[in-house]
């Protein structure tokens, strides 16, 4: 927790800065979200009805690209593209006020070059871990509907559920330093990942909680949204809201999460803490 009290407060401190970063990423990843398909399942657990449930619209439920129509995969496929850039720049403000306490946007895009392969590496691995976890867990979970004693049914629905998202969060946790040790150490991938390993492993499983009670609290509070706010410009925005302040979290705690472990002094710490 103490990486996420941290990231929230440097967050609050800093957010006209960072926020400009994630806004865009954020607006056509919230496009991209099927309101029917959350509702189809989410409404059907609550009623009981899992026999309604069907491998397409758990998939469409849980997937960035669920293929549930055109405009979801132009959305879904747009926020990715766009977001690499932006985490690139995002990442490179960060480091520069670590370093040196400027939080000015003067040189991060020179640095845009520099972090634009690698952050786009790493994007593009965290989405095929993503889908593959939602095509995974489509398929069990649809296969769990067919119980015929619903509360077997629920029982394991929940285990599932449960073991699925610390598999995919502890996944993630495993790199989640590799992206700032290729950008700022200047290592190859290899060597980075071998070094974001060491340097995250300490603290692997205080960051899987975490980010773990991250993934759950978004995607509850998006459900939610879906239920009782489906197909509206309110429901667009508090999901935009939701993914910025996801993407935000996430990088942010991932740059004070490597500064800590590699013991490099911050040179924002004095100006602004």
């Amino acid at each position: 927790m103490k990486y996420t009290k941290q990231s929230i407060k440097y967050i609050l401190k800093n957010f006209f800065y960072i926020f400009p970063f994630v806004i865009l990423p954020a607006f056509f990843l919230s496009l991209s979200v099927d309101e029917g398909a959350i509702i189809e399942v989410v409404g059907g657990a609550f009623k009981g009805e899992l026999a309604d449930w069907t491998f397409n619209n758990i998939f469409r439920a849980v997937s960035v690209l669920n293929f549930g129509s055109w405009r979801s995969v132009l959305f879904g496929i747009v926020g990715i593209i766009v977001m690499i850039p932006c985490v690139a720049l995002l990442l490179a403000l960060l480091e520069k006020h670590f370093r040196i306490g400027k939080r000015t946007f003067n040189g991060i895009w020179s640095k845009l070059n520099d972090n634009f392969i690698s952050t786009g590496g790493y994007v593009l691995l965290i989405l095929l871990i993503y889908e593959l976890w939602a095509l995974l867990l489509s398929a069990v979970l649809y296969l769990l509907s067919l119980v015929t004693v619903k509360v077997f049914a629920y029982i394991l629905i929940g285990v599932f559920l449960i073991a699925f998202h610390i598999v995919l969060v502890y996944v993630i946790s495993a790199i989640y330093l590799w992206l700032p040790c290729m950008q700022i150490t200047g290592f190859r991938a290899y060597e980075a990942l071998h070094y974001s390993y060491q340097l995250v492993t300490p603290i692997k499983w205080k960051l899987l909680t975490v980010q773990l009670l991250s993934v759950i609290v978004v995607e509850t509070l998006i459900s939610l949204c879906a239920i009782f706010l489906p197909f509206t410009l309110i429901f667009t925005i508090l999901t935009t809201v939701l993914y910025a302040a996801l993407l935000m979290i996430y990088c942010v705690r991932m740059q004070i999460a490597y500064f800590d472990r590699d013991q490099i002094e911050r040179a924002d710490l004095n100006r602004f803490y």
